[in-house]
């Protein structure tokens, strides 16, 4: 075995994994390499990583460039506090205001999205006082502390029993949930396009009917991830928007996963043709150095006070640095528009497959945020996630790295770094179909 930093022997490795707490589940080998799309195990077997490192290794394992930015800054500067400025910070905040519509003037960082969307929602708090109640939608994810996971499907019947947010429910209280806009499984049982937004006007009636007080915000994922990859279908995100101002109700735009490129655009918003009040960014942003952020509006008040939203390390100067350099590389190689051209070679590969393997329900994307429904019979639309499961366990063995969504374990999540060629889709295509023939064969 070569010498990797920090490295031991197997028996050593079976026996600390009973004193970690995973924040996921333990699913594959031990990574100790990567480079570029590819992962490598402590016994050399390369992976395709399709899915980024939970979507945050946009430009790929190892990108040089962005290592020596973070490394020369480390040279210099590596932690500051929140309350003391530093170059990155200031030229961050100024390259992430060029990128975004007119009318948003003011950035805050913080060292994780689920952080960044709780600063999202105490804006909004900030800006609505009378206000107690934010509406999400099915299926959604905003994050894992106790104020975001509110908003999720952790505390709900997302997997058929309760999950494991309900040991917090003495704090999810403040969130109403209405439906998404789930095409492929409408809600109404209506096709998609022929109902003329049903969970939008469900969401109105919610915000006029069905709280007791006034609204502070709607937050959603232009392109619901952890849920099950759901994109809102042309159309859906005006209505909310004409909603939304209808109101007085402000509008957050978790991008998350969206931003920096997967869905072909900078920005879902830039996709989608809809502006939010708020929005939140991270994950790709630093190409997997730490760092999110709040974006908003410059008609809404501010953090006001020292401690409204101050951290130990929200003021990164390291990461800063990193994700100026993604930045700059995102603009300067067209990663956003490789993103589309990718995007569109997977999605046709995988409905050549679909009509090979009919249990591949539904295919959807934008761009390189796609997601593969996996069905018993595609007239029923019976979830298979035991088939799903499988088809993951097999792609390990042949050597590619898939996601599996939260709520919905049925859907497989394809995401690679926004540098993939077609190539290497080719590649995951031929790994995809084995995979696939393998679980179905034994199932």
């Amino acid at each position: 075995m070569q010498n990797y930093p920090n490295s031991f022997d197997t028996a050593t490795e079976q026996a600390l994994k009973e004193h970690v707490m995973f924040g996921g589940p333990w699913r594959g080998p031990l990574i100790v390499r990567g480079e570029g799309v590819y992962c490598y195990d402590r016994d050399g077997k390369a992976y395709l990583d399709f899915e980024s490192q939970a979507w945050s290794l946009a430009l790929g394992f190892g990108n040089k460039e962005v290592m020596n930015a973070a490394f020369e800054q480390a040279q210099f500067l590596y932690h500051m506090k929140g309350g003391l400025n530093t170059f990155p910070r200031l030229k961050l905040v100024d390259k992430i205001l060029s990128l975004v519509p007119d009318g948003f003037d003011r950035v805050s960082f913080e060292p994780s999205g689920s952080i960044a969307n709780e600063a999202a929602m105490k804006i909004a708090m900030i800006n609505q006082p009378d206000a107690r109640y934010f509406i999400s939608l099915y299926h959604a994810f905003h994050g894992n502390t106790l104020a975001t996971s509110a908003a999720g499907w952790h505390a709900t019947k997302a997997k058929g029993t309760y999950g494991g947010g309900k040991k917090y429910i003495g704090f999810m209280q403040n969130f109403v949930r209405v439906p998404n806009p789930y095409c492929y499984r409408c809600p109404y049982g209506k096709e998609c396009g022929s109902c003329d937004y049903l969970c939008a006007r469900e969401l109105r009636n919610t915000i006029q009917y069905g709280v007791s007080g006034p609204v502070a915000a709607v937050i959603l994922e232009p392109v619901q991830g952890s849920g099950g990859q759901i994109p809102c279908p042309p159309g859906y995100l005006a209505r909310v928007r004409e909603i939304c101002d209808e109101f007085g109700t402000l509008l957050i735009f978790d991008e998350m996963q969206t931003g920096f490129g997967r869905c072909g655009t900078m920005f879902a918003m830039d996709h989608f043709g809809v502006v939010p009040d708020i929005f939140t960014i991270g994950k790709a942003m630093g190409n997997g150095f730490p760092i999110a952020g709040t974006v908003i509006n410059k008609k809404l008040k501010g953090f006001q006070d020292g401690t409204d939203d101050n951290f130990t390390f929200c003021n990164n100067p390291m990461a800063q640095a990193a994700a100026l350099k993604t930045i700059e590389i995102m603009l300067r190689d067209k990663v956003p528009e490789n993103a589309r051209a990718m995007g569109e070679v997977l999605t046709k590969g995988l409905t050549e497959l679909q009509q090979k393997y009919p249990v591949l329900g539904d295919i959807r994307g934008p761009g390189l945020h796609i997601g593969v429904e996996i069905v018993k019979d595609p007239e029923t639309k019976e979830p298979d996630a035991a088939l799903a499961a499988a088809i993951y366990e097999n792609g390990l063995a042949n050597g590619v790295i898939m996601g599996l969504a939260g709520s919905s374990p049925h859907v497989i999540k394809i995401k690679p770094p926004l540098i993939i060629t077609a190539q290497q889709c080719a590649s995951f295509l031929e790994r995809f179909e084995r995979s696939l023939q393998q679980a179905t064969q034994k199932s």
